[in-house]
């Protein structure tokens, strides 16, 4: 008996979208913390210090927020994507048990 694709990397698949959600929670609040705190500490000082800035941090910022987008539509597709197997896997199974109904 073949074992449908769809079953094998079912699970796999969902454990790495969460993985990778899990991932790019903790580097985004990470992120956002230290950033949030470079930041305060530019406004509280009265002199600017360029050594208290991030490096690159306008590069960082798009990179977190082009990474937040990203994630938020692979899961959207990876829902849309199980609400269209999961009732076509119904009506599969359905209609093998009617036909092994109508065999026998």
């Amino acid at each position: 008996m073949l074992i449908p694709i769809r079953n094998v990397f079912g699970t796999p698949t969902a454990l790495v979208l969460l993985v990778l959600n899990f991932c790019f929670v903790i580097f985004y609040k990470l992120w956002q913390g230290i950033d949030s705190e470079t930041i305060n500490g530019m406004e509280t000082s009265a002199r600017v210090d360029p050594s208290l800035l991030l490096p690159h941090s306008n590069l960082m910022w798009l990179v977190a927020h082009g990474t937040l987008i990203s994630i938020i539509a692979l899961d959207v597709l990876a829902i849309v994507f199980a609400a269209k197997v999961i009732p076509s896997r119904r009506h599969v199974e359905a209609a093998r048990e009617k036909s092994a109904s109508l065999s026998a």
